[in-house]
C-alpha cells in the first residue's frame, strides 16, 4: 500500500518538503511524488491542495482516500468526474484559524485607523488627517461559527468589539450573539458595521450575498471575505459599491483564482485585494495525513472527513 503526494503548489510548499515531514510518522510507507504516470495500483491515498486533477484517477484504480491539505473541499466535490465512492477528508488548523483571525483584525483595524486613505494620500502626495474611528459600540457580523469563525468572533471580542454570528445552526458560544435562518441573516446584517465571510461552499452559501441581500447592509458597513468566492455575486457587490449601499470590500478568495487581469475588482477604488493568503500555515495539522493513512488501513474512523451532504 502506498500514498501519493501531488501539492502542485511549490510556491507554498513542493511534494518533495511534504514527504519529509510526513515519512518521519510512516517509515515503513511507500511515499509518491507528483503526479502518476503510469498505472499504480499500490496508491490507496492521495493528498494535494487547491484544486485535485482528476485526470490522474486513471493511474489510481485502488484510490480510496484524498487529503485535502488545508480546509476547503468545495472543488474536488462539485466535480461531476470525482468518484463519489472515494473518501474525501480535509485539515482543521488551529494555527490557520489564528491567522485568518489576525488578517479580520488587521484589516478591520486599518479601516478604523483610515490607513487605506493615507496609502492613496501618500501616492497624490496629500497631507490629509482624519481622526480614528472608536472601537466601542462598533458591531462585527460573522458569517459562519465554525472552528475559523469561532476564532475570529472570539478575537474581536476580546478587543472590545460587540459581536455576533449566523450559522447553519444555532452556536453557544459565550458574548456572542448566534442567528440563524433567512431572517435572522438579515437581522444580523442590518446592524453590522462590518460583516465577515467565513462560509464554506455549499448550495446554500452559493450566491448567498447578492443584491437582495446586500440591501440588508448597513451603507456604512464594510465586508471582508476570507471563506469562498462565490458566497457574493460579483457584479451585484461591485453595484452595491457604486451606489453606496455598501462602503468597502476587502476580498482574499474570489471565484477564479488567480484572479484574471481583466476583472472589475483590480481597478475598484473600494475594494482592497489580497491574493488567498488570509490562513497560511497548517503544521499542527500536516500529521493528520499520517494519522489518516493509518486509519484507513485499520478501518477507522477518518479526522476531519467530509460529509458530501453538508459539504464540509
Amino acid at each position: 500500500m502506498s500514498l501519493l503526494i501531488d501539492m502542485r503548489n511549490p510556491e507554498w510548499m513542493t511534494d518533495v518538503s511534504l514527504k519529509a515531514l510526513v515519512s518521519s510518522s510512516l517509515p515503513n510507507v511507500n511515499i509518491v511524488c507528483g503526479p502518476p504516470e503510469l498505472t499504480m495500483p499500490e496508491i490507496i491515498m492521495a493528498t494535494f491542495t487547491n484544486t485535485f486533477d482528476t485526470s490522474i484517477l486513471q493511474y489510481l484504480p485502488n484510490l480510496r482516500l484524498v487529503q485535502k491539505v488545508g480546509a476547503g473541499v468545495d472543488s474536488i466535490l462539485a466535480d461531476p468526474k470525482f468518484p463519489t465512492s472515494i473518501r474525501v477528508s480535509r485539515m482543521s488548523s488551529g494555527k490557520q484559524s489564528l491567522e485568518m483571525a489576525e488578517y479580520c483584525l488587521a484589516e478591520v483595524l486599518a479601516y478604523q485607523r483610515n490607513i487605506r486613505f493615507y496609502q492613496k494620500n501618500q501616492i497624490q502626495k496629500d497631507w490629509q488627517q482624519y481622526a480614528p474611528l472608536c472601537i466601542k459600540n462598533l458591531h462585527i457580523g460573522v458569517l459562519g461559527l465554525g472552528q475559523i469563525g469561532r476564532k475570529v468572533a472570539q478575537l474581536f471580542l476580546k478587543y472590545g468589539f460587540k459581536v455576533s454570528g449566523w450559522s447553519r445552526s444555532s452556536k453557544n458560544i459565550k458574548g456572542i450573539k448566534s442567528y440563524t435562518g433567512h431572517d435572522g441573516l438579515e437581522t444580523m446584517l442590518s446592524h453590522s458595521d462590518y460583516v465577515i465571510g467565513i462560509l464554506p461552499s455549499t448550495r446554500e452559501t452559493d450566491n448567498l450575498i447578492d443584491a437582495e441581500m446586500l440591501k440588508n447592509f448597513k451603507s456604512s458597513a464594510i465586508f471582508i471575505n476570507i471563506g469562498r468566492g462565490n458566497l457574493v455575486v460579483d457584479n451585484d457587490l461591485v453595484d452595491a459599491l457604486n451606489t453606496g449601499v455598501l462602503k468597502a470590500a476587502t476580498l482574499d478568495v474570489f471565484r477564479q483564482e488567480p484572479l484574471p487581469l481583466d476583472h472589475p475588482f483590480w481597478d475598484h477604488s473600494k475594494i482592497a485585494i489580497t491574493p488567498h493568503v488570509s490562513g497560511w500555515n497548517v503544521d499542527d495539522t500536516i500529521m493528520d495525513i499520517a494519522q489518516n493513512y493509518l486509519r484507513l488501513l485499520n478501518n477507522e474512523r477518518l479526522l476531519h472527513e467530509v460529509d458530501r451532504d453538508l459539504g464540509y
